[in-house]
């Protein structure tokens, strides 16, 4: 048994040390700052959620590279559901990753991130504007609004 455990640990070490050395300095030379507008239109809750880690993971890499990121997430489709104040747009069982979903809409507004909300969105999806959490600002168009921060120069990161 203590033959096993050696050697799932030696084996492990050329994985540790490899993503210790993993680097994106060759794509961020030369750059201070980077924009970024993430789309997120995914409905999948667990996927959405995923979605949230990753820009996060995102957000954090690049600070820790340091960059100085600017970052806009714009929900739309199906998304919309779940940056809303009411628990009757998501089944019950979802409910519990809706929570979650709005902590990383809190620490992403306390983090300094626009975050928008297409209102053709929450039309399609029944939800009334006065239903969206507050840090989201509803556009009338999410579409425009991508477009245009492209224009200004920001990446757009879509997250399906």
């Amino acid at each position: 048994m203590k033959c096993v455990a050696l050697l799932i640990a030696i084996l492990m070490v050329p994985v540790t040390t490899l993503a210790n050395q993993l680097t994106d300095a060759n794509a961020l030379k030369g750059l201070k700052a980077v924009k970024v507008v993430c789309d997120v239109n995914v409905g999948d809750p667990k996927l959405l959620l995923r979605r949230m880690e990753l820009i996060d993971d995102t957000y954090t890499q690049l600070i820790d590279a340091g960059i100085q990121p600017t970052f806009i997430v714009a929900f739309r489709g199906p998304a919309t559901k779940y940056v809303t104040n009411g628990a009757s747009y998501v089944t019950p069982e979802n409910n519990a990753i809706k929570k979650d979903l709005q902590g990383w809409i809190a620490q992403f507004h306390q983090n300094g991130f626009s975050l928008e909300l297409c209102a053709i969105a929450a039309r399609g999806q029944k939800v009334p504007y006065n239903d969206i959490l507050s840090p989201i600002t509803i556009v009338q168009n999410g579409y425009i609004s991508i477009i245009a921060y492209q224009n200004k120069g920001f990446a757009l990161l879509p997250m399906d």
